[in-house]
């Protein structure tokens, strides 16, 4: 619970089942964090967009690996690790299309 009288932080940790919506909401979130600003679920103000030396898509790059790219729409999904069958393909497709990889 939060008892302070200022904004506070929130983590989220992204544990959901891919999904074209889903896809959606992230590549939402992967847009709005190379621009630092909020992202959809907290629309409105600044953000980060004015901060020095903010950490952008190269620096992800350089400390996640392909599985943590992909959760934030930076890179493809891969069908293979994520069940291997017809039905995970075609989500995977679909998903990989909106993000545009």
């Amino acid at each position: 619970m939060h008892m302070g009288q200022s904004d506070s932080s929130v983590l989220y940790i992204p544990v959901c089942p891919v999904t074209e919506a889903n896809a959606e909401y992230v590549a939402q979130q992967r847009d709005t964090f190379l621009t630092g600003h909020p992202g959809p679920d907290f629309p409105g103000g600044k953000g980060e967009s004015e901060h020095v030396g903010r950490p952008g898509e190269d620096y992800l790059r350089l400390h996640a690996n392909d599985d943590a790219m992909g959760a934030m729409g930076f890179a493809p999904l891969n069908a293979q690790r994520m069940g291997n069958n017809a039905g995970a393909e075609q989500v995977i497709r679909k998903a990989n299309g909106v993000y545009g990889l």
